[in-house]
């Protein structure tokens, strides 16, 4: 498949394989496109620019809950947005220029920018328990990168690429160079468990604030190079190397969304006690540069199916957490000079000088955390797509070498401490080196796919049902900071051997119940079915999302849709009502059910 309109871009499938492909990009579309096309005068050359606005207001429709209240490094979200309060009241802005000469070379440019009003005015007074820290000190408000890309005004920029087709001695080459996007594999609604995983960094935090945002902007694009050699016309090879890297985007801290404040770009500290904090450190990174793939798709005439084999060698877009304290307790003042180190007080010492001076510690600050990126992730995968009685069937499947895996934050220890703490290290993670756990897993997706043809009850349907399964196989480093085999590690997100799950998506429509107007009612649900994922995001029984609502598209310009988001999951808590685990991301968003409006239109 070849697009160059900012869609994401898979190749090789077959007509089946696009049609559901359009079927799952459609559940949450404005309708046709109405581009700014460039007469030009001139055939062999295809100028258009289109503008898409988006307005989204939604309401707070669930109230707090008290345990993630309690809980002094979850909750700042949840206090931002007190009961029955404006979440969002947001405008967006894509904007998307495509420059085509002979329908075989070009470019193509996109941005785009927003502003939500909802974050101009919050509700949280509790400074004690604040992650967002000014001069040292928990403070009120959001982090600097929070403001910028949950409140605005502000931009980005998204595809900046070239591409070109032309044929060697017959054979069909397809070329591109930039920022965009490269989706493998046949799996139309999990990214985690795709073979696809790590090919775009997912912006998360866009899917669950901002709905009616488009697949082009929750797969973010990352600088590469690629090509497709159509050897013949059912065998295809393709190639991908990429020039840069980045990590997935989570609700930032203090945002509505937000499950966890100390994560990612936008966490300033991690509360390690009532009293004591570590502040965010320099996070460990891959290199940037050398993450590569290749794959190859048949599609044999004799059975009317694609068949796809693929191998990647990716980093992790998702992190692993280390803490490392500047200080130990419990280490008498004797011990702690044997070691070399100074003794604080009595029990306190002061193992390393580089992750806080001696004023931040009386102020409460004893260490940093950090998060840590793995690369060298092999990832060998296949693929099958066939159409049956009408209905689009896609399976997957892959093994995933050197993975990493959900870990306990680890602790980075001076050498003769370390081996008294589970999961500690003694030595800082060097780049594209995570901290905690590695192994290999199996990870499978299913899709089924199609259009229901009039009912009584309605004209169409459009619907995608996907199955998941993922395992752990073995672990190949720290196997003590595995969450699933970690000596007294309780917590209900504890990993299975196995674990399932299943995603639905379902939208009747009804035409023209106006002069020019459709109506629909789009449907979705997401729920783990049995297990807990052994990788990050991977899923946890009893976790999930649903969303109902309906839609009316105005003369296939204006979409408008007002929906109901709710979450569920479950919590761990101790005598204090405090949250000591969660089964998984929704299940620390479950009192954050909300009411959406949506209104877009493209020009």
């Amino acid at each position: 498949m070849k697009k160059f309109d900012g869609e994401i871009e898979r190749r090789g499938a077959p007509a089946t394989r696009l049609m559901a492909l359009a079927v799952a990009m459609a559940l949450g579309s404005v309708g046709a496109a109405h581009a700014v096309e460039f007469n030009t005068g001139n055939p062999d050359l295809d100028i258009r620019w289109d503008n898409t606005v988006r307005y989204n207001l939604g309401q707070r429709a669930h109230s707090q809950e008290q345990s993630i209240l309690n809980s002094p490094n979850n909750d700042d979200g949840d206090r931002n947005f007190g009961n029955h309060a404006i979440v969002t009241n947001r405008v967006d802005v894509i904007s998307e220029f495509d420059f085509v000469y002979k329908k075989n070379y070009g470019f193509r440019i996109s941005a785009d920018g927003w502003y939500d009003n909802a974050y101009s005015s919050l509700d949280n007074t509790h400074v004690s328990s604040s992650n967002h820290i000014v001069n040292g000190q928990p403070a009120l408000g959001l982090p600097n990168y929070t403001e910028r890309y949950f409140e605005g005004p502000s931009a980005q920029l998204l595809d900046a690429f070239a591409f070109a087709n032309f044929d060697i001695d017959g054979v069909n080459v397809n070329t591109k160079a930039g920022r965009y996007d490269l989706f493998w594999g046949e799996a139309l609604l999990n990214p985690i468990h795709s073979l696809s995983y790590g090919q775009s960094p997912l912006d998360i935090g866009k899917l669950l604030t901002v709905p009616g945002a488009t697949a082009k902007e929750l797969f973010r694009p990352r600088p590469q190079v690629s090509a497709q050699i159509q050897a013949t016309p059912t065998l295809s090879f393709e190639g991908q190397y990429y020039l840069g890297w980045e990590q997935v985007y989570y609700p930032e801290s203090g945002s509505y969304m937000d499950p966890n404040d100390a994560v990612l770009q936008g966490g300033q500290s991690i509360y390690i006690n009532a009293t004591q904090r570590a502040l965010r450190g320099q996070d460990v990174t891959p290199k940037g540069t050398g993450d590569w793939g290749v794959a190859m798709h048949w599609s044999p005439e004799a059975i009317d199916s694609t068949i796809g084999l693929y191998y990647r060698n990716t980093s992790d877009i998702q992190p692993q957490f280390m803490l490392a304290p500047a200080v130990a307790p419990n280490v008498p003042a004797a011990a702690c000079k044997a070691l070399g180190y100074k003794a604080l007080s009595p029990t306190l010492c002061y193992i390393n000088p580089a992750m806080a001076s001696v004023p931040q510690i009386l102020a409460g600050n004893v260490g940093q955390y950090m998060a840590t990126y793995g690369d060298g992730i092999d990832i060998y995968g296949a693929s099958f797509a066939k159409q049956i009685l009408g209905v689009s069937f896609s399976a997957e499947v892959n093994y995933r070498h050197n993975m990493p895996l959900v870990s306990i934050p680890v602790q980075l220890l001076p050498a003769p401490l370390a081996g008294k703490v589970v999961g500690a290290i003694s030595t800082m993670p060097t780049d594209g080196n995570v901290a905690g756990a590695r192994g290999d897993t199996w990870h499978a997706v299913t899709d089924f796919a199609g259009v229901v043809p009039k009912t009584p009850v309605f004209d169409t349907a459009n619907y995608v049902v996907e199955f998941v399964w993922s395992r752990w196989d073995k672990v190949t480093q720290n196997p003590n900071a595995f969450e699933g085999t970690s000596p007294g590690y309780t917590g209900i997100d504890k990993p299975t051997r196995n674990y399932t799950g299943t995603q639905l998506s379902f939208t009747p429509t009804w035409f023209q119940v106006y002069p020019g107007v459709d109506l629909l009612a789009p449907m979705t649900y997401t729920m783990g079915l049995s297990g807990n994922s052994a990788v990050t995001f991977g899923g946890n029984k009893g976790m999930g999302n649903y969303s109902f609502g309906v839609g009316a598209d105005v003369r296939q310009k204006y979409r408008f849709d007002l929906k109901y988001i709710g979450y569920v999951g479950r919590l761990a808590v101790n005598q204090a009502d405090v949250v000591t685990s969660s089964a998984g991301l929704a299940s620390l968003l479950r009192d954050r059910n909300y009411i959406d409006l949506t209104f877009q239109t493209t020009f």
